[in-house]
Parts: structure tokens; sequence; C-alpha cells
């Protein structure tokens, strides 16, 4: 299962994790791990094309987290977009995809 979580300070999301491998089909044909992975990295990519420094951003296989902690309205605006993305994708997979809030 594939967990993104959204971490909080206040009403500011400070940081961002997606981990883990959704196996809902054999690899290369796994439409949950696909959709996620296009979600999260155009995003990120995004951010980093606002500015966001490439060092706030930590990747290995089946791991993406990226620290926000500094994100301007435009970044916050894109965020808040990845969370809506994913939690559209959890609706129909759930058993694949969980999105959490960490306060």
């Amino acid at each position: 299962m594939i967990t993104a979580k959204f971490e909080y300070t206040g009403e500011d999301v400070v940081a961002y994790e997606i981990s883990g491998h959704a196996m809902s089909d054999e690899p290369g044909r796994d439409l949950v791990c696909a959709g996620v992975s296009a979600v999260a990295f155009g995003l990120t990519n995004a951010l980093i094309g606002l500015g966001l420094d490439e060092e706030r951003v930590k990747l290995a296989d089946g791991y993406l987290r990226v620290d926000t902690t500094d994100a301007d309205e435009d970044m916050n605006a894109l965020i808040y977009g990845l969370m809506i993305s994913l939690e559209t994708i959890e609706r129909e997979h759930d058993e694949y995809l969980s999105v959490v809030m960490e306060v």
C-alpha cells in the first residue's frame, strides 16, 4: 500500500511524504502507482520550478519526502492540489492508497 502523509503546523503543510508500493497489478501495469507517481513528481517538479530548494527533496525507491516549511502562497496552492488529487485516487482505490493528515 502507498501512504501519502501531509504534516501540518497550524494550517500550513510543512512536509509531505509518500511511501510504499500499491501492488494493484504487476510492475509496469500498476495504474494506481503510475497515477500517484505522476501527480507527486509533477507537483514536486512544479515546486522546484517555483523556487523550492532541491535539498528539501528526499527520494529513494518507493519513497518521496518534501520539506515545504518555507512554501509561499503559490506553492501552498499546488500542495493543496496534490492533496485533492491523491484523495480522489484514494476514493476509488482505498485498498492501495491511504492519505493521512498529521497535525
